[in-house]
């Protein structure tokens, strides 16, 4: 299981938003086991597996859901 942290860059038009949505975009993905959202820190704290075919696929879903990434900070036990 790993853990990463992804910092998001907003949008035009999505500043004052609470990441929920962004949140239930990664629940969403088969291989994610937690979510957490902070949205005064712009950071979502994603568990997971299946390395970094994992990530690749949170990354897109962040992109997917309309944010970007600015970077990903990742931990593995």
């Amino acid at each position: 299981m790993e853990d990463v942290h992804v910092y998001v860059d907003r949008p035009a038009g999505k500043e004052d938003t609470d990441l929920e949505d962004l949140g239930e975009a990664l629940r969403g993905l088969d291989h994610v086991s937690d979510v957490h959202v902070d949205a005064s820190g712009s950071v979502v704290a994603v568990s997971y597996e299946r390395g970094k075919a994992g990530r690749v696929a949170i990354e897109r879903a962040v992109e997917e859901a309309g944010y970007g990434v600015s970077r990903l900070s990742v931990r593995s036990d």
